[in-house]
């Protein structure tokens, strides 16, 4: 079996582990460094964008910018993406949603456990308001009788 390891048996080195660095070393250094560097003369641009070197910073900085977006506005307006930004449905998908018969729709939310609220019901009329007239069939007695079927907690609406 081995032994326990002890710090406190072990002998210590002499405090100065390293040796004093020569003299001048750190007054030097700085120079030495920067003569390694490759000189701005020794770098050749590429012909083409040597006007490039000319520019400010700023301007640089401004015009890599306008290239960026300029490259997001063009490959945005070239994917046929545009006509999505309205806040109201795509035709395509209105025209696709069309398709679908009425009765296969109402099957489907009433199936498939989607809840629909009465913000999204209220977005819907606000866009089409002709929208109920296909498919709601009832009278005025009719939808105050079911209204007043529900349960009301709050007296309010009483």
């Amino acid at each position: 079996m081995k032994t326990s390891f002890k710090l406190d048996a072990h002998p210590r080195r002499p405090r100065p582990l390293l040796s004093e660095p020569p003299a001048g070393y750190f007054d030097q250094l700085p120079l030495r460094v920067m003569a390694r560097l490759p000189q701005a003369e020794a770098r050749e641009a590429v012909p083409g964008w040597r006007w490039l070197a000319l520019l400010s910073p700023a301007l640089r900085t401004s015009l890599a910018s306008v290239a960026v977006l300029g490259g997001f506005a063009a490959s945005f307006y070239l994917s046929g993406s545009a006509g999505t930004l309205a806040v109201s449905v795509p035709r395509m998908a209105a025209a696709t949603l069309d398709a679908v018969p009425r009765t296969e729709l109402v099957g489907y939310l009433l199936t498939s456990g989607a809840r629909v609220e009465n913000a999204d019901l209220a977005v819907l009329t606000a866009a089409r308001p002709g929208i109920t007239k296909g498919f709601l069939c009832a009278s005025a007695d009719e939808v105050a009788d079911a209204l007043d079927a529900q349960p009301s907690e709050d007296l309010t609406y009483l």
